[in-house]
């Protein structure tokens, strides 16, 4: 009996399926895959039926069911995520079962150094440039102060420029506050937007997105609230371009109207997009093409007005070159003119009131007398 029962099993086993495998070759501008999936024995690979990204195989191995994909990073819809240090290339690959059945995945993934001499890194780092920037209340320079009281708006920028080709889309997917510039070291957090694209801090009236000047900046204002209190604070955004103005679930600009509701920016006729904002935006599967980035802007400080008064003296105070607070000054000068005032308070006593009590006399007979 046991002996059919662990037949069962091994013909099972077999039948069921085999062992996938990938091997992922990563050159400078792009990537060699050689893909054979998780398949059932009875189940026969199909060539048609394989995509990486939006590319079909580009050839396929016969005797061992082996698919090969050979494909340039401009290609195929990858995904470019650009850090401070390293770049990565990512895509999906996927094989369509039969109907009824989900299909099989594989994430692809190419990482590189920055630091790297290869001349198609150097054109990642050198060709887009992103900001992410406090600015003035008008938006045409750069803030006067990193300071900003409790109410108070405070003006941001994002910025992408492309040296060679013409101008990006940029969208902001995720922004959040934190008390470090480090997030993972963070021991407060505050989301500003979320669910790529939505601003949440707008259903309270506390933030909006202005119109664009151009496509590739965006423009916003949040109040400043009691959040790490007089403590420096870093803004950490995620950001990602597109070629096209093609709006989606993935990139997108929302922002809450009252008495209407979700707006998509751009294009509020098609504001039926941020619909998710109010539970969560499910990504698509597909992967789009774009450059994915994540900026940080800081530090800056969020104080009460008292506070900021405070502050403002004590710098205006270092400006003279004191070095003190004007409270400190203040006070050593009433010090000061106290004890003139003791002093000559003292000397009136001496010569002319106890002197002209006791008669002016030689110094000689006082002497005598006392």
């Amino acid at each position: 009996m046991k002996m059919i029962l662990m037949q069962g099993i091994l013909v099972l086993l077999f039948v069921v399926s085999t062992f996938e495998q990938k091997v992922t070759d990563c050159s400078a501008n792009g990537v060699t895959i050689q893909w054979r999936p998780e398949l059932s024995q009875v189940q026969k690979l199909d060539p048609s039926k394989a995509r990486l990204g939006s590319c079909p195989p580009s050839s396929m191995s016969m005797e061992d069911d082996t698919l090969l994909f050979s494909v340039g990073f401009h290609d195929c819809g990858f995904r470019k995520l650009v850090s401070e240090d390293k770049v990565m290339y990512t895509n999906l690959l996927t094989y369509n079962l039969d109907a009824g059945l989900p299909p099989i995945t594989e994430l692809v993934a190419c990482v590189y150094d920055l630091s790297s001499n290869s001349t198609d890194l150097d054109n990642v780092r050198n060709d887009l440039v992103f900001t992410l920037e406090l600015m003035n209340s008008d938006f045409n320079g750069p803030a006067p102060s990193t300071m900003f009281t409790f109410g108070t708006r405070i003006p941001i920028r994002a910025k992408v420029e492309q040296q060679v080709l013409g101008p990006l889309w940029i969208y902001l997917q995720y922004c959040m506050l934190a008390n470090t510039q480090d997030l993972t070291q963070a021991s407060r957090l505050h989301t500003l937007i979320s669910d790529d694209g939505c601003l949440i801090e707008s259903k309270e009236g506390n933030a909006t997105f202005l119109p664009r000047r151009e496509p590739s900046e965006i423009l916003l204002y949040f109040q400043a609230f009691k959040f790490a209190s007089g403590e420096q604070v870093f803004l950490h955004c995620d950001m990602t371009t597109s070629d096209l103005q093609s709006f989606s679930v993935d990139k997108k600009a929302c922002q809450y109207q009252n008495g209407w509701g979700w707006e998509l920016l751009d294009d509020p006729t098609r504001s039926y997009i941020c619909n998710c904002c109010d539970s969560t935006c499910i990504q698509r599967t597909g992967f789009e093409s774009g450059v994915y980035t994540r900026q940080v802007l800081g530090p800056f400080t969020m104080v009460d007005s008292q506070h900021s008064a405070e502050d403002e003296s004590t710098f205006r105070s270092d400006e003279k070159g004191l070095g003190v607070p004007v409270w400190v000054v203040g006070l050593s000068v009433c010090l000061v003119l106290m004890l003139i005032a003791g002093s000559i308070a003292s000397s009136y006593y001496l010569c002319f009131w106890r002197g002209g009590r006791l008669g002016y006399r030689p110094s000689r007979e006082l002497l005598n007398k006392y």
